[in-house]
């Protein structure tokens, strides 16, 4: 476990968080009551050890920051699970977690960041601005692996997809045809360089079959 300011600095360089980039994580914390939360988040780093966290207003993530101060960044390349902790139709599941900590990370996590939230700021008028601090990181999976442009574009999917669910829930019809050409861009590249079968290619089809649910 890496917990002083050399340390930290250091492995973040050596992770690829790049001051004034955003990174996809999955974010978990856990509620007043003690019920365990994961979401796919972008995570900017801004300092030695600080990053910004944005999630909106209406989400669990955003009321346990609020309410707790505290969560935990998890570095992941399992694209089934940002899928399902993205729309939880099944809800929070409890074996996505490990209760080793508090708040918990996920069970399957190559790498972790612990954080503290510094101070809370208003981002825009649905989302809110968290700046927080790297308290430690343990790196479960120290392995470099390739990269993969399908990976990379199978988790922009996702993102695309929330906001597609969200603009079509608000009537707004204009964005939802953008962000639809965003997905579909993000589709071919995934038939692209991503074999069928492939977990890349199973979780664009299954967003396809949500995307139909709800024109």
């Amino acid at each position: 476990m890496f917990r002083e300011e050399g340390e930290i600095q250091t492995i973040l360089d050596e992770m690829g968080f790049q001051i004034g980039e955003v990174v996809e994580t999955i974010v978990t914390t856990r509620g007043v009551g003690g019920e365990p939360n994961a979401a796919p988040m972008g995570i900017l780093r801004t300092g030695p050890r600080v990053v910004e966290v944005k999630p909106f207003l209406n989400t669990t993530t955003y009321a346990n920051l609020k309410d707790t101060g505290r969560g935990v960044a998890n570095i992941t390349y399992d694209v089934k699970l940002f899928l399902e902790s993205a729309f939880k139709e099944s809800g929070v599941k409890p074996e996505w977690f490990e209760e080793d900590e508090d708040p918990p990370r996920l069970r399957d996590a190559d790498a972790i960041l612990s954080f503290s939230v510094l101070e809370e700021t208003a981002a825009s008028e649905r989302g809110a601005r968290f700046l927080c601090r790297i308290k430690w990181i343990r790196v479960f999976n120290p392995f470099p692996r390739v990269f993969s442009r399908g990976f990379a574009a199978v988790v922009e999917a996702i993102i695309h997809a929330t906001r597609i669910e969200a603009f079509i829930g608000e009537g707004r019809g204009d964005e939802v045809e953008e962000w639809l050409h965003r997905f579909d861009a993000c589709r071919e590249i995934v038939e692209r360089v991503s074999p069928e079968g492939s977990p890349n290619r199973l979780v664009i089809r299954a967003l396809e079959e949500k995307m139909r649910t709800w024109k």
